[in-house]
C-alpha cells in the first residue's frame, strides 16, 4: 500500500519534470531546448522531485537511489547548460580582451556536449519509470511557451551617476584582489603538464569542487565589490578600463560556476557511489568526455581571460595609486638574502605596483628576488669601504708594530672580540681560528686586518654593522607594509633565525 502511494507521490511531484523530458526526446532539434526559458523549468522542477526523492530516503534505498541520480543530474546538467547560454548572450557586452582560440564558437560546441547529456539523462528517466511500471501521463509541452526572443538592443542609460567616497581607493584594491587572484594559478595550470587521458590526476589534489568554489566566490565577491562601490560612479564613466575589468570578472566567475558544478559531479557522482543510475543506463557523458571539458574549456578559458586582463589590472594602479618614499635600515644578517628578498617580492607582487629600490645611485626592481641579490655587491662594497674608514681613524693598531708579524692573529682575535662588545662587529660563528691566517710578507698590520676582516665577511663568519639604508619608491600602500617588514627585522633576527611576522603581513603565510 504504501508503495503504491509513494509511487503515485512520485507521479504527482514529478509530472511537470517526466513531460519536459518527453518533449526533450521528442524534438527534432535543439533550439527549443537551448533557452533560459526552458532550462530554468526544467532545473525547478528536477531540484522539486530532488528535495521529493531526498525527504523519503531515496539516497538509501538501492531501488530509487539510481533514479535520484539522474534527478541530480538533470538539475546539474541543466543548471550548467543555463550559464553557458547567459555567457553566450552576455559576451557581446562584456568587452573583453582579445584571447587565443574563439570563445564564442567554443560555447557553441559546449551547448551541443550539455544538450547531448539532458537527452541522455531524459531517457534514463522514462526508462526508469517504465522499469517501474510507473505510467505518467504526459501533459503537452508547447514549444512556443519556451520561446526566448532575443533583441539585439540595449535601454538607454538614464541612471543617474553617484558620487562616491574614495572610488579610486576601491578601484586600486579590486585591481590588486583581482591580480593576487591570478597569482593562484594552480587549478587552471595543472592541465598543461598531463596529456588527456591524465586529467584524473589533476582530482583532487589541484582541482576540486572545494578549491573552485573558493576561487568562484572570491571572484563573486569582486563583481559585488565593483557593482557597489564603482558601478555608475564618476569614475566609471571617465575610464572605458573599468568596464573591460568587469567584464573580465564577470565571464571568470560564470566560467568556474559550470566548473564547479562539473567538478562536483565528477567527484561525488562519477567516482564515489557504488550505485548509480548508469547501472543499467549510460552515463549522460563519459568521465573523460567531461574532464575534457572542465579541462579544455571552462578552466582554460578562465586562465586566459584571467592572464588578459593583469596588465590591464597593472594600468589602473598605475593610474590612481598614491605613490610616496620610504626610508629603511638593510637587513641585519647578510643584507638581502632569500628571505628578506622573497618577503619583499612578495609584499610587491601582492598589490601588483611597481616598486623600485634605491641604494647610493643604484636601482633594483623589488618584484625579483635575484635582483635584490645584486643589492649584496654594493653593501658588502660599503662594508669595506666602513673597514678602510673605522683602521684610518683608530689607533687600535698602532701597536702591533711592536710585536713580531707571528703574533698579530691572536691580537687581531682579541681585536675582533671588543668590537664584537661594542657591536661593531656581529659573530656568526664562535670559533674564529686563525689557522693559517698569518700575515704575508711584506704585510702592514693595517693591510693584515683588512684582508683578515674581508676574508671573514665574504665567508659569513662576521658581519659589519655600518648603518646602511635604501630607499623604496612607489605605491604608499606597498610602502606601509614594507616599512612594517623592515621594522620586524625582514622576518629575521640579527642572527638570520626566521621570526613571526606581524599580523598586517598575514598574507604572506599564503
Amino acid at each position: 500500500m504504501v508503495c503504491e502511494e509513494f509511487n503515485q507521490l512520485i507521479i504527482t511531484n514529478g509530472e511537470r519534470l517526466f513531460s519536459l523530458c518527453n518533449f526533450v526526446i521528442n524534438q527534432k532539434t535543439k533550439d527549443k531546448i537551448l533557452n533560459r526559458k526552458f532550462l530554468g523549468r526544467l532545473n525547478l522542477e528536477a531540484t522539486w522531485m530532488e528535495e521529493t526523492l531526498d525527504s523519503y530516503g531515496s539516497k538509501h534505498n538501492s531501488t530509487w537511489f539510481p533514479f535520484r541520480e539522474a534527478v541530480a543530474a538533470q538539475k546539474l546538467f541543466s543548471s550548467v547548460c543555463y550559464d553557458v547560454i547567459h555567457l553566450k548572450k552576455a559576451v557581446p557586452y562584456y568587452n573583453l580582451l582579445s584571447v587565443k582560440g574563439d570563445f564564442t564558437i567554443e560555447l557553441d560546441k559546449i551547448l551541443d556536449t550539455l544538450f547531448n547529456a539532458i537527452l541522455s539523462i531524459s531517457g534514463s528517466l522514462l526508462k526508469f519509470l517504465r522499469k517501474q511500471k510507473i505510467n505518467v501521463d504526459f501533459k503537452p509541452i508547447y514549444p512556443g511557451f519556451f520561446h526566448e526572443k532575443y533583441l539585439d538592443y540595449q535601454l538607454e542609460t538614464t541612471k543617474t551617476i553617484r558620487d562616491m567616497q574614495q572610488p579610486e581607493q576601491t578601484l586600486v584594491y579590486l585591481a590588486t584582489s583581482f591580480l593576487n587572484l591570478s597569482s593562484d594559478t594552480e587549478i587552471f595550470e595543472c592541465r598543461k603538464s598531463l596529456k588527456k587521458r591524465n586529467y584524473e590526476d589533476c582530482i583532487p589534489d589541484h582541482v576540486s569542487e572545494e578549491k573552485l568554489r573558493l576561487v568562484k566566490a572570491q571572484f563573486h565577491n569582486l563583481q559585488s565589490m565593483y557593482d557597489t562601490h564603482l558601478s555608475k560612479t564618476h569614475i566609471e564613466s571617465k575610464n572605458s578600463n573599468l568596464h573591460i575589468l568587469r567584464g573580465h570578472i564577470s565571464v571568470i566567475f560564470h566560467l568556474l560556476s559550470s566548473a564547479t558544478n562539473l567538478s562536483h559531479y565528477y567527484e561525488r557522482h562519477m567516482t564515489t557511489n557504488k550505485f548509480s543510475f548508469t547501472k543499467n543506463s549510460p552515463l549522460p557523458m563519459s568521465r573523460r568526455k567531461l574532464l575534457i571539458i572542465l579541462m579544455e574549456f571552462f578552466l582554460h578559458f578562465s586562465s586566459l581571460y584571467l592572464k588578459a586582463a593583469k596588465s590591464l589590472c597593472r594600468s589602473i594602479i598605475g593610474e590612481y595609486a598614491e605613490d610616496g618614499k620610504i626610508t629603511v635600515g638593510i637587513p641585519d644578517y647578510r643584507g638581502f638574502h632569500v628571505r628578506p628578498s622573497t618577503l619583499i617580492s612578495k609584499i610587491v607582487l601582492h598589490y601588483g605596483s611597481k616598486i623600485t629600490m634605491e641604494m647610493g645611485n643604484e636601482q633594483y626592481d623589488t618584484a625579483s628576488p635575484l635582483e635584490l641579490f645584486r643589492a649584496n655587491e654594493k653593501i658588502n662594497a660599503e662594508k669595506r669601504k666602513y673597514i678602510s674608514h673605522f683602521i684610518d681613524t683608530n689607533t687600535f693598531l698602532e701597536d702591533f708594530h711592536d710585536y713580531p708579524a707571528s703574533d698579530w692573529p691572536k691580537m687581531l682575535q682579541l681585536v675582533i672580540l671588543d668590537l664584537m662588545d661594542k657591536e661593531e662587529i656581529i659573530l656568526y660563528e664562535k670559533n674564529l681560528s686563525m689557522d693559517n691566517n698569518f700575515p704575508k710578507k711584506g704585510e702592514s698590520p693595517e693591510e693584515f686586518f683588512k684582508r683578515i676582516i674581508t676574508l671573514f665577511l665574504a665567508s659569513g663568519k662576521i658581519d659589519i654593522r655600518c648603518n646602511l639604508y635604501v630607499n623604496f619608491y612607489g605605491d604608499n600602500r606597498v610602502l606601509q607594509d614594507l616599512k612594517i617588514l623592515a621594522e620586524a627585522g625582514y622576518g629575521e633576527d640579527k642572527y638570520g633565525n626566521n621570526i613571526i611576522l606581524p599580523s598586517e603581513l598575514v598574507y604572506l603565510k599564503r
